[in-house]
């Protein structure tokens, strides 16, 4: 008996060892976490009712912008939306999952008390806009201007500066984006009214351009992971980059932004959505690179296909699951 119960045991110590292995070495996946945290605790307020529930439903507010409803649900959504974007094993996911655990301890401990829910919710709100604005990426306009420079691209049959292009793409607020493993940030958005032209662009940690990406006619190709007729004659999409290496770092996830966009984002793979999610991965994208560095300008600013860069082969192993708007 005293044989088994040592036996027991070591049974015990090794399944907690390894776990805390398994936990260690797994990636901090922020999407997948967004996927199973529900976006408010209130959850409709069906009974039965757990204490920090009833202290939401049964609040009484002085006045509609303190009623925990309310904020429950906005903190949650902010919380949910800021999961989706921190990517895999970023600095910015981990922050997110330690500090909420602080908060959910600390909600948990008041209770059904509704003044102490409040003032916890309350102080969460400051602290993740703290956490966003902290370890997101800037989007500085000196940069992007720096980045463009003097270079003008053929958009139809209008020549236009490739900041005003950049520009058309992303007329909204918030801008989607996502945070990747290398310390960078893509971002990326649409011309409202009308998604099929796209812009998106990669910074840096200290939000210096890395590419600056135009799209048009790629959005929603493959609506329900089908291309029946192909994708759209008229589906591009320029890479602009300054240093070529920028290209190899970055295009990994800029592929897998593609193929999101060809579904029309928002697709849990793995998932429900991962063969729609394979296929979109598997289909020729129409990609070009250009170096704005190139010397040979025979039509003055305008890129021509005299500037094109190869696009390295790279390994696609990041998923069209992160890109969520």
């Amino acid at each position: 008996m005293k044989i088994l119960s040592i036996l027991s045991q070591s049974m015990v110590l090794f399944i907690s060892f390894f776990g805390v292995v398994h936990a260690a070495t797994s990636p901090l996946n922020c999407p997948v976490i967004a996927s199973k945290t529900l976006d408010s605790y209130s959850r409709g307020c069906n009974a039965p009712l757990n204490p920090l529930q009833q202290a939401i439903c049964h609040d009484k507010p002085k006045n509609w912008v303190n009623g925990l409803l309310l904020l429950d649900s906005s903190v949650g959504v902010s919380y949910v939306r800021a999961l989706r974007s921190a990517g895999v094993n970023t600095a910015i996911c981990k922050q997110l999952v330690d500090s909420h655990q602080v908060y959910e301890d600390a909600l948990h401990q008041c209770g059904n008390h509704s003044d102490c829910v409040l003032k916890v919710m309350h102080n969460w709100s400051l602290d993740l806009a703290q956490i966003e604005k902290s370890l997101r990426v800037p989007i500085k306009m000196s940069s992007l201007q720096q980045f463009a420079g003097k270079a003008y691209i053929q958009d139809g049959s209008k020549t236009v500066p490739l900041l005003e292009r950049l520009k058309q793409g992303m007329d909204l607020f918030p801008l989607p984006r996502l945070a990747l493993k290398n310390g960078n940030e893509l971002i990326w958005g649409f011309q409202p009214h009308n998604a099929q032209v796209q812009s998106l662009m990669i910074l840096n940690h200290q939000g210096d351009v890395q590419v600056m990406g135009l799209v048009d006619n790629l959005y929603l190709g493959m609506s329900g992971g089908q291309a029946p007729a192909g994708l759209d004659p008229e589906a591009r999409l320029s890479l602009l980059v300054r240093n070529p290496a920028a290209l190899s770092e970055n295009l990994p996830a800029i592929h897998a932004w593609a193929a999101a966009s060809l579904l029309g984002f928002n697709q849990t793979c793995p998932g429900k959505d991962q063969q729609a999610c394979q296929a979109a991965m598997a289909q020729t994208l129409p990609i070009k690179a250009y170096n704005l560095n190139c010397k040979v300008k025979p039509q003055g600013n305008i890129l021509v296909d005299h500037c094109t860069l190869p696009l390295p082969s790279v390994k696609n192993d990041v998923s069209p699951g992160l890109f969520w708007q």
